[in-house]
């Protein structure tokens, strides 16, 4: 009946089975599963993921882009420390622990705070996975502004957590593996072509210099 520490926002669209199998993952990994909330968030054009999704806690987007499905998960969410999750990241034992550690001493629901963890490939300061206290959700008004369907949202939201200096850095201590095609980890498939085709990357381009100058 307590309210859950931490809220995986889960969105998938067309690999069911491969998002079950990451939802076990990433319970069984826990340190303390009882505390995690986790909520699949999938398109209501994916037939396959909307009746997978009927068994847990999940929300249906319309938009058919995931960044409206990982908002309306967050919309949901009753977590202190709020986890967008995707398909293709594998977590590390402990891995609770470690992000409410990074969060001691902080009250997540008045103190704005990013946790930054490594993601196994990328050597620059892109945050793919968006970790962020309920104050931080709140103030910002959303996890991802909603003008943009996928890629380039997580610009916009790694460049103004540095800018405001809510950043907690732990690339050093806490590993989240991300087996994407980009770093040679995974296979392209049509999820993944969904999400970053020409002109979605031509809009999220322009849309994050015009919010960003």
């Amino acid at each position: 009946g307590e309210a859950p520490r931490i809220s995986l926002l889960h969105a998938t669209r067309g690999r069911s089975s491969m998002a079950v199998a990451t939802r076990d993952a990433w319970l069984n990994a826990a340190s303390d599963p009882t505390r995690i909330e986790h909520i699949f968030a999938v398109d209501s054009d994916d037939p396959v993921s909307f009746e997978m999704a009927k068994q847990f806690v999940s929300v249906v987007s319309p938009a058919k882009s995931c960044v409206a499905a990982w908002n309306l998960a967050a919309a949901k969410a009753q977590g202190d420390i709020l986890v967008q999750l995707s398909d293709d990241w594998i977590p590390c034992m402990g891995w609770d622990e470690g992000i409410l550690q990074a969060a001691a001493g902080r009250d997540p629901r008045t103190e704005q705070f990013v946790i930054a963890p490594n993601d196994g490939g990328r050597k620059d300061d892109l945050l793919c996975m968006a970790i962020l206290s309920r104050a931080r959700y709140e103030k910002q008004g959303h996890l991802f502004f909603e003008g943009y369907e996928s890629v380039f949202s997580d610009n916009e939201f790694s460049h103004r957590a540095w800018g405001d200096g809510v950043v907690v850095d732990l690339r050093s201590s806490l590993t989240f593996q991300h087996m994407h095609p980009a770093f040679g980890k995974a296979k392209m498939d049509e999820t993944y072509a969904h999400n970053n085709t020409p002109e979605r990357y031509k809009a999220g381009e322009a849309l994050f210099k015009e919010r960003n100058p």
